[in-house]
């Protein structure tokens, strides 16, 4: 008894490891992993001293390309200069299974707010 419940730990953290199981909690690293990587991105490309504010993600799917999963979702961010004024930004982005590195990245719309 005491092997085969060895033999079922050892089998458990090697799917857990490899991906094919997710424990819970899981889906709450993939969303802050994916926060993270579009403020990066944006934030990489600024140069006055803005900031980067993740605002919202919809029209979000898993799907293959290449026989690799992707992401996709549209998001909303915010640029905010140092004086405070909000610029809106609408983006489709696609990256990887795990949400943290971006391959794809579509500027939809771009507004100023106060």
């Amino acid at each position: 008894m005491k092997i085969a419940a060895c033999i079922a730990l050892v089998l458990l953290v090697a799917f857990v490891t490899s991906g094919h199981i997710h424990l819970p909690g899981h889906g709450n690293w993939e969303n802050k992993n994916f926060e993270k990587a579009v403020v990066t991105y944006v934030s990489s490309r600024l140069t006055n001293g803005q900031r980067v504010e993740f605002g919202e993600k919809f029209l979000s799917a898993d799907y293959k390309e290449n026989n690799e999963v992707r992401y996709a979702a549209t998001v909303v961010y915010y640029v905010v200069s140092r004086t405070g004024a909000k610029e809106k930004h609408t983006a489709r982005v696609i990256c990887n299974e795990d949400k943290d590195r971006i391959i794809g990245w579509k500027e939809l719309t771009n507004s100023s707010e106060n």
